[in-house]
């Protein structure tokens, strides 16, 4: 599946996990990140941490989301990031 000229969904999704692990997870070495890992349920990123992550998302795949895009349900997961920013690379 050809997402955009940039990205693959591997390449986006790897993209996502080391933004993740490199900005939120540095003091949570005995973490695996796994994609269906909640992140906000285990404390990973919280109420902040979305709004760094969207703004790495946007500059990151060129694209703005609109107020009531960001909800919980769109960034649970890495599953459900990736599937989040597919829909909007589409």
């Amino acid at each position: 599946m050809n997402l955009t000229k940039d990205y693959n969904e591997q390449q986006l999704e790897q993209i996502i996990k080391d933004h993740i692990v490199k900005e939120f997870m540095y003091n949570k070495s005995d973490v695996l990140l796994s994609n269906d890992l909640p992140l906000i349920k285990e404390g990973i990123i919280d109420s902040m941490g979305i709004f760094q992550l969207i703004n790495f998302i946007e500059q990151q795949f060129g694209f703005t989301l609109n107020p009531e895009e960001v909800s919980r349900k769109n960034f649970q997961t890495i599953n459900a990031i990736k599937s989040f920013v597919i829909t909007k690379l589409q």
